[in-house]
């Protein structure tokens, strides 16, 4: 059970591309259900057959029930330096991204740091402002000629 949390915890599944994760969810319950079927909302579900095992009229109904999908990031802009500017998929507070270790889901899986936007606060005042999303970029430490080789406007970023 631990390994299957692993993998699932590992897994990408920012909201609206929670395929892989889904995947992992629908070959698990394929193992272990008598019938598992996804809606066109991308839900599965997974039917076990209740065992009458004592003296009650009707055998226990359980539910299970969890979200696959997490909050993420899309890239909005690559700049000429190879910094990508993104906007939030899901809801979250900006403060707690600073620093924040990434993944970009592109044509291959590149690794990223949320940094201030360069040349960002430049007087006491703006350090003192709260931290907004326009003021944030990915660095991912590659010039930007061999960034745009790998990703691309619109793709997905995990946190």
């Amino acid at each position: 059970m631990m390994q299957l949390l692993k993998r699932l915890c590992e897994t990408p599944g920012v909201s609206g591309f929670e395929h892989k994760a889904q995947s992992i969810v629908l070959r698990e319950l394929n193992k272990s259900c008598d019938e598992v079927q996804t809606d066109r909302l991308g839900n599965v579900i997974g039917y076990k057959k209740a065992v009458k095992r004592s003296s009650r009229k009707k055998p226990l109904k359980v539910m299970f029930a969890a979200h696959v999908d997490e909050i993420g990031l899309m890239i909005k802009h690559i700049d000429d330096d190879g910094f990508l500017s993104f906007v939030p998929i899901g809801g979250f507070d900006p403060r707690l991204l600073l620093a924040r270790r990434v993944v970009v889901h592109g044509r291959k899986d590149v690794k990223g740091v949320i940094a201030p936007q360069p040349g960002g606060a430049k007087t006491p005042e703006d350090k003192k402002k709260p931290v907004e999303i326009k003021d944030l970029v990915i660095d991912l430490g590659m010039p930007g000629e061999d960034v745009s080789k790998l990703l691309a406007i619109g793709d997905v970023i995990s946190i």
